[in-house]
């Protein structure tokens, strides 16, 4: 934004000066003008004037070029002043469309003087304020997407407690090792819904943990997911292709995001259909590939968008990615997670 610009008072003063010396320059071109054009017709028509003829008639002539150079300075002055004013008026619409809220409104910008600047900074800020309300609507919307994924994520293991204790009530006289079992998810979920909720309320945020066996952390993973499907499922894993590996994790977030496969199976996919889940490194990258039949009902039309948003935006935490399609049927989800290596005396820090 610009501050330099002359003093409105001196642009008036040279809107007068220029008028004045316009009116002045008229004045004498038509007061000589005219006395040469009176003073050759008298010649040619052998009029002798008195001299108080004489002075009687330049006091007149005077006086007709005086009024016309006066009539010259102020259409002018007026016409020049005008301008300024009319920009002024100009921009009090401005203002008064910038209360309403108009925020596109932008005054054009003429001449050089304060009202030019007061025009720069009504535009400035006009675009100031357009900028934060964009900001503030993206902050808003970021604000509610972030809410809505750790709903669907906290829901995610409250459904699998309710499954398991739903499981539990179904059987009459239930194994202990079964009861075990039970016990121990619904314990573990306990503590992802508090570390969620913790996550909710702004208390907590990624810890990165030095991981000294990546395989056997995604394995039991990978059991969990097993555990929590196979009643209702018919299940294939695939860890073939999952070397031993060290590296900097947040574990919390890995079992954000196999919490989120388990309810995008158990909301959409078909249970006549083989589940299919594969973890593989390769180098530095975990790829985590799931498939699985589609079922088909009224629910496919917000199938999948809030589960895979959560872990697209998990995936790179760990600066991977996620892709997903269907296709003849069956729907395949690929996740690469870059593993960052383990660092000497590291403290929690992101890869």
């Amino acid at each position: 934004m610009s501050i330099k610009g002359k003093k409105l008072a001196v642009v008036i003063l040279e809107y007068l000066l220029i008028s004045v010396l316009i009116s002045l320059f008229v004045f004498c071109f038509l007061y000589f003008l005219s006395g040469s054009i009176v003073e050759n017709y008298f010649w040619h028509h052998g009029i002798v004037l008195t001299e108080v003829q004489k002075r009687v008639f330049s006091v007149w002539l005077r006086s007709v070029c005086g009024l016309a150079g006066l009539i010259i300075f102020v259409v002018l002055f007026l016409f020049m002043l005008g301008q300024r004013l009319s920009y002024l008026i100009q921009i009090i619409q401005g203002v008064e469309l910038l209360k309403e809220k108009e925020m596109e409104t932008r005054i054009p910008l003429e001449g050089d003087d304060e009202l030019t600047r007061l025009a720069e900074t009504i535009n400035f800020v006009a675009a100031s304020r357009r900028e934060l309300d964009q900001r503030e609507r993206q902050m808003q919307e970021e604000k509610e997407a972030w809410v809505r994924s750790m709903s669907h994520d906290i829901r995610t293991p409250l459904t699998s407690m309710v499954s398991y204790s739903e499981l539990l009530l179904d059987k009459e006289n239930p194994e202990p090792e079964e009861l075990r079992d039970a016990v121990r998810l619904m314990h573990e979920k306990s503590l992802q819904i508090k570390e969620l909720t913790d996550q909710l309320m702004g208390q907590e945020g990624i810890r990165w943990e030095d991981i000294e066996d990546i395989a056997f952390l995604f394995s039991q993973l990978v059991q969990e997911w097993e555990e929590i499907l196979e009643e209702r499922f018919t299940i294939r894993t695939d860890l073939s292709g999952l070397a031993a590996l060290e590296g900097r994790m947040d574990i919390f977030s890995l079992k954000r995001i196999f919490d989120n496969l388990i309810s995008n199976i158990e909301k959409y996919a078909d249970e006549e259909k083989e589940i299919f889940l594969k973890v593989e490194n390769q180098n530095r990258c975990v790829i985590i590939t799931q498939e699985n039949g589609i079922r088909r009902d009224e629910r496919q039309e917000d199938s999948h968008r809030i589960g895979l948003a959560n872990i697209r935006k998990l995936a790179q935490i760990y600066k991977g990615n996620m892709e997903a399609g269907e296709m003849d049927g069956t729907f395949r989800i690929r996740i690469r997670l870059e593993i960052s290596p383990v660092l000497q005396n590291s403290s929690e820090i992101s890869p």
